[in-house]
């Protein structure tokens, strides 16, 4: 079974965020503070923060980092998967699945910029949205 280019193009875009989100859960996941444009959006150092509400921090931080490794896996995983299985539900719904995710991100991140005027990684959401459906558009080729 010979994979033909356009497949292969797909893996790679799907893969590139997929890795990326899988950076992201782990930076997410086992921070010990909140991220740097999170500081500089809040305005306010760590340390600063009572104990009580850096816990709530570090726990949706821990919960984000959680989404993020949701999204790597789906985009990692499903689609070689689906190589060797077809099945068109794999093959459109783990992109839109992650799609979601990543506009929730580019908005959130965004409206956070728009607020603060911190260094919000929303452009590398956006990023992902515009990979995603360049990837869905070529599955949709195959």
């Amino acid at each position: 079974m010979q994979m033909r280019i356009i497949e292969v193009i797909t893996i790679i875009i799907y893969g590139t965020v997929g890795v990326i989100s899988l950076i992201m859960a782990f930076k997410n996941m086992f921070a010990k503070s909140y991220l740097p444009f999170q500081e500089e959006a809040a305005s306010i150092a760590w340390v600063k923060i009572d104990y009580r509400l850096r816990s709530v921090i570090l726990g949706l931080l821990r919960i984000s980092g959680l989404g993020f490794l949701v999204t790597a896996m789906l985009l990692l995983f499903f689609p070689i998967a689906n190589y060797f299985v077809q099945n068109d539900f794999i093959k459109y719904s783990i992109p839109v699945i992650s799609f979601i995710f990543c506009t929730g991100l580019c908005l959130v991140n965004y409206k956070l910029y728009k607020q603060t005027n911190s260094k919000t990684p929303w452009k590398g959401s956006l990023f992902a949205m515009i990979a995603l459906i360049v990837g869905l558009i070529l599955s949709v080729l195959q």
